[in-house]
């Protein structure tokens, strides 16, 4: 089976026993699917280390047994199993969901960075998740920016000014769209959300600032990113479709 079938399975399976072991799990797992081979059971073993690893579970059932391969879910993967903010620990699901949202395929640069930055949050680096959104956040402003100059008739270079120059730009051009009320208000407000991203780890000029980014702020970040783009996108679309009317 496809391990991304087999992790939503697992997660199924801990929603309902969150104090278990390797066994258990793999035996109910293998109960719900439809496709199950026997070689699946070394996936869900790395499924559910990669979770032991990132937070969602810690060793241990109960106090007569306080060791692996029994283990539960912490308090951390309650909360996310039951918010779906468990998508962050799914490497598929959060990048499958997040090019669904949007009508044309995903810059590949936006792409790698957002995956990296997901593969950094699990790995605990939440500065490098920071980081590497605001990277993937200010590729999307560059693209915005250079179909302004382009049909304002202006000559446009690709990441010429600093990003936070760049979204003042969008929101002085918001208001000669024509867009609808609701709309630029929209757009305006993620517009707002994806600059103070930027700022947690960039200053006004665009260089990088030394900070401390904790577990929670990177998720936010990562939660809030699908939205900042999918806005930006449809500003992109509404953009060419004035230009070519």
């Amino acid at each position: 089976m496809d391990k991304e079938e087999l992790r939503q399975l697992v997660f199924k399976v801990l929603r309902r026993d969150p104090q278990t072991h390797l066994n258990a799990v793999e035996y109910q797992v293998r109960g719900l699917a439809e496709d199950y081979d026997r070689h699946d059971a070394l996936k869900i073993q790395e499924i559910i280390w990669e979770l032991l690893v990132q937070g969602v579970l810690a060793p241990g059932k109960n106090s007569l047994n306080l060791n692996l391969p029994f283990f539960h879910v912490t308090d951390y993967g309650y909360d996310c199993l039951e918010s779906g903010e468990v998508i962050l620990h799914d490497y598929d699901r959060y990048l499958h969901d997040l090019e669904a949202s949007i009508d044309e395929p995903l810059d590949p640069t936006i792409r790698t960075y957002v995956h990296a930055a997901q593969k950094a949050f699990l790995c605990g680096n939440y500065l490098a998740t920071m980081s590497l959104l605001a990277d993937a956040g200010s590729r999307c402003v560059d693209m915005v920016n250079h179909l302004i100059g382009k049909a304002q008739d202006q000559h446009s270079v690709m990441g010429k000014h600093p990003t936070h120059a760049e979204i003042g730009s969008i929101h002085s051009y918001l208001p000669t769209l024509g867009l609808s009320d609701e709309l630029r208000e929209e757009i305006a407000l993620h517009l707002r959300g994806l600059e103070n991203l930027i700022a947690h780890t960039r200053d006004e000029d665009g260089h990088p600032r030394a900070v401390s980014i904790g577990h929670w702020t990177a998720q936010s970040a990562l939660l809030g990113f699908p939205q900042y783009l999918r806005a930006l996108y449809r500003l992109i679309a509404e953009i060419r479709d004035r230009s070519r009317a």
